[in-house]
């Protein structure tokens, strides 16, 4: 018989309790298996939380292009650094993965990115004191560029890596910067994740035309969070933004940042603005403001506003363009009648108008020589005696002084109508008291080129879909209204003409080489904070709005320059270097006929016979013609050229020609910028240029073969002003 004995006892209740636990364990596993939740959390979801991870695939930003098709605003990639120091990273690894000798790895380091060695060991240091998986190295770490991305894994040092992400590039740095604008990276407070949102100008504008919609990667982890080899993928991808396509012209945009900053470096002045349109269709072919800034950077920005649209001012004389046109559409002006020039005053309670020579005037003068002389009275006579205030005021709105333009740009602000009183309603007359901003003008005066009808501004012709190529958006001339007649515009384009060609006249500094032009001069007056207004040469707003040629405008400018350091020198010697230059490279760029000449008749030179033909002959032929020649690659025979061979071209032109052998490069020392764009275009090559002017310096050699690898980066500078043409001396120097 079975005899129990305590340790008998003891054993069986040792392995009954070890075999019910076991049985309690196994039982719990077999209906966690079953089940596959524990305490209501599905664990098969929860891993998969765990292990799966969803990254988001960024889209592409969509590209900003001028008219011709260069890239304004596109996208590259750039590169973060950072280090892991877990050593645990490197475990079961054929060799580390992590970084093992810190100041080796700083002072590697320190050779590629913009931080010295003891700053880079510190911030290694400290991570690894703080047992921190991975460390970052700030601004000086972020946004590297293909070359140091290369460079750092050249060094093969254990534990640096890097990350790739793209960003917003600006290849023409300060190139029309406050009409493009820029982008800047904001939290999305939805997701948490921060993105790269337009914040300025065409940007800004056209956000989310341009960002496009993010796509999104999923695949399994390890532990830290890195992809496993081999994971499954699922994929979205993202989907591009479109490309949006200014009228903004490259050339143009060129000769005017060129001629700005001219001016700008040589007299310091406190603002410029200027703009280029077409005045037949509202495209705006340039816009440009003083001080500027590179969108690349963001640094030091002195001037958030795009003048242009977004500062109004009192714009002085050129108002008087629509005083003079409504007082001819109303009838009520009679170039041939003569008044008292000099001073003026409705009656003795009111203060005098003055003209701007002291309130000298020139006597008995007729109102169309008081045009000429931009005379204040005669302006003042017109509103008050012929016109009448309220008859104005509802010109003033036909032209819509008293909204705004709606150019496709953010920021653009209206000015103020002062019009309530009778010495507001004079002043308003002839541009002081109530303020525009110069896109109000310009539009205003774009019904002298449209047989009385205005058009509206815009700076956006088309969107694009970047796979499709198909347009989602075209711009078309809109008209917006006519507050004047067809033979009205063309009475006030003909006493315009005369303050350009008249010797009395206060725009006879704006007449054109080639080509007939009209406009108006101003000179403002700047308000002092104080109270009244500042007074001195060195304190006005000087411009001038013009148009040429004049029977059939295609190009319209505004210009001013406020506050310039001037000493010997007449304000309108600055607005009219900057309008003519523009005007007269823009004209001929866009191969435009000349209508008229100063000195000698300026015949265009047929090219023909240059294809196939030598290249010795060719351009022997070329430099008797009076062309400037130069001579890309060294073949026998030309196979093309620019201007192409059946066009024209004006004596002194320079003409590029291809030959049939090699592609090589040529000195550009001080050449244009537009000769380069000229070269770039002949030899398809890809090109980064940096500042205005003339170029100073290539970064490929001369003689250097070109490939389609090729990229051409020009460094350029202005440092000069052409000196205007010396006056005869006993020619009278008349300035407004």
């Amino acid at each position: 018989m079975f005899k129990l004995n305590y340790k008998n006892v003891m054993s069986f209740l040792v392995i009954s309790i070890f075999t019910l636990i076991f049985l309690l364990i196994i039982g719990r596993f077999m209906y966690i298996q079953f089940h596959g939740e524990v305490q209501a959390v599905d664990l098969v979801d929860y891993a998969d939380r765990f292990r799966y991870v969803n990254s988001e695939l960024d889209a592409e930003r969509g590209e900003i292009y001028d008219q011709t098709g260069m890239v304004l605003a596109g996208n590259k990639t750039v590169y973060t650094l950072y280090a892991i120091l877990d050593e645990g990273y490197s475990k079961n690894a054929s060799e580390s993965l992590h970084v093992e000798n810190l100041q080796e790895t700083a002072n590697q380091l320190s050779s590629v990115i913009n931080m010295d060695s003891d700053q880079i060991y510190n911030i290694l240091e400290n991570g690894k004191e703080n047992d921190r998986f991975q460390v970052e190295f700030s601004h000086a770490g972020s946004a590297l560029s293909t070359e140091q991305k290369d460079e750092i894994e050249s060094l093969d040092l254990p534990g640096i890596y890097l990350t790739e992400r793209p960003q917003r590039y600006y290849p023409n740095d300060k190139f029309a910067s406050q009409v493009i604008g820029f982008t800047e990276m904001k939290l999305n407070e939805e997701t948490g994740e921060e993105e790269e949102v337009g914040t300025y100008g065409v940007e800004g504008m056209y956000d989310e035309d341009l960002r496009g919609v993010n796509g999104s990667v999923s695949y399994k982890r390890d532990k830290y969070g890195y992809k496993l080899l081999n994971a499954e993928e699922l994929i979205q991808s993202p989907e591009d933004g479109n490309d949006v396509y200014l009228t903004i012209d490259q050339k143009i945009q060129t000769f005017l940042e060129d001629a700005m900053t001219t001016v700008d470096e040589q007299y310091n002045p406190e603002s410029i603005m200027a703009a280029v349109m077409d005045p037949k269709t509202g495209e705006v072919l340039a816009m440009s403001n003083r001080p500027s800034f590179d969108p690349n950077t963001k640094e030091n920005i002195e001037n958030w506003y795009n003048d242009v649209i977004s500062s109004p001012f009192e714009p002085g004389s050129t108002m008087k363009i629509f005083t003079l046109s409504a007082a001819i559409e109303e009838g009520v002006y009679n170039g041939s009648d003569t008044y008292k020039s000099g001073r003026y005053r409705i009656n003795e309670n009111f203060r005098v108008i003055r003209d701007h020579n002291n309130g000298e005037g020139w006597g008995e003068i007729t109102y169309n020589e008081g045009v000429q002389h931009s005379s204040n009275v005669a302006f003042a006579k017109i509103l008050w005696e012929q016109l009448g205030p309220d008859q104005y005021k509802d010109y003033l709105e036909s032209f819509h002084f008293n909204r705004a333009t709606g150019i496709d740009l953010n920021g653009e602000k209206v000015g103020q109508l002062s019009y309530t009183y009778p010495m507001e309603q004079i002043t308003t007359s002839f541009g002081q008291g109530s303020t525009f901003t110069p896109i109000q003008i310009m539009k205003a005066a774009t019904a002298l080129a449209n047989e009385g009808k205005m058009v509206k501004p815009y700076v956006t012709s088309k969107i694009m879909d970047p796979k499709s190529k198909k347009a989602l958006y075209e711009a078309e001339t809109e008209y917006v209204g006519e507050p004047i007649s067809a033979d009205t515009a063309q009475q006030v384009k003909d006493l315009l003409e005369s303050t350009v060609t008249s010797e009395e006249g206060t725009a006879r500094r704006f007449q054109l080489e080639n080509f007939s032009t009209f406009g108006k001069t101003g000179t403002a007056e700047t308000p002092d904070p104080s109270g009244g207004y500042h007074s001195g040469r060195d304190s006005y707003v000087y411009s001038f709005i013009g148009m040429a040629p004049k029977e059939d405008p295609e190009l319209m400018m505004y210009v001013a320059v406020e506050k310039p350091d001037l000493e010997g020198e007449y304000g309108s010697e600055l607005t009219s270097y900057i309008y003519k230059t523009v005007m007269e490279n823009s004209l001929h760029y866009l191969e435009i006929e000349p209508d008229q000449s100063t000195d000698q008749t300026v015949e265009k030179i047929d090219l023909n016979s240059i294809y196939g033909q030598s290249t010795h002959e060719v351009v022997s032929r070329l430099e008797e013609q009076g062309m400037t020649v130069t001579v890309v690659g060294e073949g026998e025979e030309i196979d093309e050229s620019i201007p192409k061979e059946g066009s024209s071209a004006y004596p002194n032109q320079h003409i590029l020609l291809k030959t049939n052998g090699t592609a090589t490069m040529p000195d550009v020392t001080d050449w244009t910028l537009r000769d380069i764009l000229s070269l770039v275009e002949l030899v398809d090559m890809e090109l980064d240029f940096i500042g205005e002017g003339f170029v100073t310096k290539q970064n490929l050699s001369v003689g250097a073969e070109i490939t389609e690898d090729s990229h051409l980066i020009v460094e350029l500078s202005s440092d000069y002003l052409e000196e205007p043409a010396e006056e005869q001396q006993d020619q009278k120097e008349t300035e407004e």
